[in-house]
């Protein structure tokens, strides 16, 4: 299974009290797809920069999953019938930074 990042825009209208039913459902979307979910981050209501769809803000959230590769479409257009979901953009994770290593000098690890 790979590892991915989905940045989701929930619709302006979600009340804050639906914050937790939403992303759950869409946790329960991606287990369906055999997959699963690592965290989510719930990152606010932000405007847009201009209205799309008669939308001027939305609430945003990051969720770390992991999922085979031949799934993710399946699943974004899974997403996309979901009416609280705005937007959807799934990429994969980024690598995490190797450690660092100690330099060698003269043979001996300092």
């Amino acid at each position: 299974m790979n590892k991915y990042e989905a940045m989701i825009i929930f619709r302006e209208t979600l009340k804050e009290t639906e914050w937790d039913a939403a992303v759950e459902t869409v946790r329960a979307e991606i287990e369906k797809q055999g997959g699963k979910t690592t965290s989510s981050t719930r990152l606010g209501k932000r405007e847009f920069a201009r209205p799309m769809q008669k939308q001027h803000s939305g609430h945003y959230g990051l969720i770390a999953f992991q999922l085979a590769g031949d799934k993710v479409a399946a699943l974004q257009a899974r997403l996309k019938l979901n009416e609280q979901v705005f937007r959807v953009q799934v990429v994969a994770a980024p690598a995490a930074p190797p450690a660092p290593q100690k330099e060698v000098a003269h043979g001996v690890a300092e």
